[in-house]
């Protein structure tokens, strides 16, 4: 989704598929991607207009050594500082509890500012973390 003010940086959410899990009622196996996907699809929905230009990137190939991750920040990596924030989805649909977080601190305050706004649902936990997702850690080593 084009942002409306600044459309060359972008926001990522993400999530991938599990491969390795076929059981019946598996959270973790492609939770993920449905927020992520879904996640845009509200912010059309209700007709939002995003500043950054939001992307949405679904992932494969984690349990076998981040192929997905690697190969997409490669195939980026000229053009790595317009990615301002990637969230990554990883632990499942359950009940939001709120984020772990690597960057800056300035960057650590802004969004725990904005996780006051999900206190109603007590989902503003903010854990500050070196390594916060297994498809995001490359965009983090490169930036």
């Amino acid at each position: 989704i084009a942002g409306r003010e600044k459309p060359d940086e972008i926001v990522v959410v993400s999530g991938h598929i599990d491969s390795w899990d076929v059981g019946q009622g598996a959270m973790d196996d492609g939770g993920g991607m449905i927020i992520s996907a879904q996640a845009l699809a509200l912010v059309k929905y209700l007709n939002l207009n995003a500043r950054r230009t939001l992307r949405s990137i679904l992932w494969t190939g984690e349990e076998f050594g981040l192929i997905g991750a690697q190969s997409y920040v490669e195939s980026h990596r000229n053009e790595l500082d317009k990615f301002k924030a990637v969230f990554e989805s990883d632990i499942g649909t359950f009940k939001p509890l709120g984020l772990d977080f690597a960057g800056t601190f300035e960057a650590g305050c802004i969004v725990q500012e904005v996780l006051k706004l999900l206190t109603p649902i007590q989902a503003s936990k903010f854990r500050q973390q070196d390594d916060v997702g297994s498809d995001i850690y490359y965009f983090i080593q490169k930036s």
